[in-house]
């Protein structure tokens, strides 16, 4: 079984950690970001309490899932921030930083893992222990609960996805020149308790939901969950 909710918002802001002079942001929600996301609403603690670099969660998420498809067009936005200039304050008390938004995103999660059954009873309810956001505390997330479905098993050889797909050596897209490309980026896939990454994974997208991938069945976990075709990343 997995769990299926909906988050979309004004805004979003996945900072891809190796920017330095500018946050740019990554199109939709990393695992790690997932791993936040589905750890709010369900309330375990990260135990920031002790130490802020805690993320405590990871050892309750162990074993856990997901996958993510992207259900907007992907639109974009630059905005100067103003943060306080801790380095050099004697030259101003401010500095402007340059960030990417995702404007008006919206995404489907799948989660499958022992954590379901908790999750499912939050997003039933309505009711979250934290805020949810998207990436950024101020871009802050509408959260809707679709269902709990079982994953399916493919018969078909050739499967149009529609998630985004971890990739791997055995992934052929076979229609990439029909859908214009497909954008391919490494991300954050794991941390470990104390916000250290741990793994990173490489993806494949396509460049809007109403273009979706064609790859080979047998090109990693690849199930039928409700009414979607979802690729999922590894369990954690």
């Amino acid at each position: 079984m997995a769990v299926v909710f909906e988050v979309s918002g004004q805004m979003a802001m996945f900072r891809k950690p190796y920017t330095t002079t500018s946050s740019i942001s990554f199109a939709f929600p990393p695992p790690t970001a997932i791993a936040g996301l589905i750890s709010g609403i369900v309330g375990i603690s990260n135990g920031s309490e002790d130490d802020s670099c805690n993320a405590k969660y990871w050892e309750a998420l162990s074993g856990t899932k997901v996958s993510v498809a992207l259900l907007s067009n992907i639109s974009w936005m630059w905005h100067a921030i103003n943060f306080w200039n801790v380095k050099q304050p004697q030259k101003s008390p401010h500095i402007q930083v340059k960030h990417q938004f995702v404007i008006k995103p919206k995404y489907r999660i799948f989660v499958d893992g022992e954590i379901e059954d908790k999750l499912r009873y939050m997003l039933e309810g309505n009711c979250f222990k934290f805020t949810p956001y998207l990436g950024t505390a101020y871009a802050i997330a509408d959260v809707i609960y679709i269902g709990q479905f079982r994953s399916e098993p493919l018969v078909d050889d050739v499967v149009a996805v529609d998630s985004v797909v971890p990739w791997n050596e055995k992934v052929r897209v076979l229609n990439i020149l029909d859908i214009g490309g497909a954008f391919k980026e490494e991300m954050p896939f794991k941390m470990d308790t104390t916000r250290k990454l741990v793994e990173s994974i490489e993806v494949l997208y396509a460049p809007s939901p109403q273009k979706k991938l064609l790859i080979n069945k047998g090109a990693g976990d690849v199930t039928k969950c409700g009414n979607d075709v979802v690729a999922w990343f590894p369990r954690w």
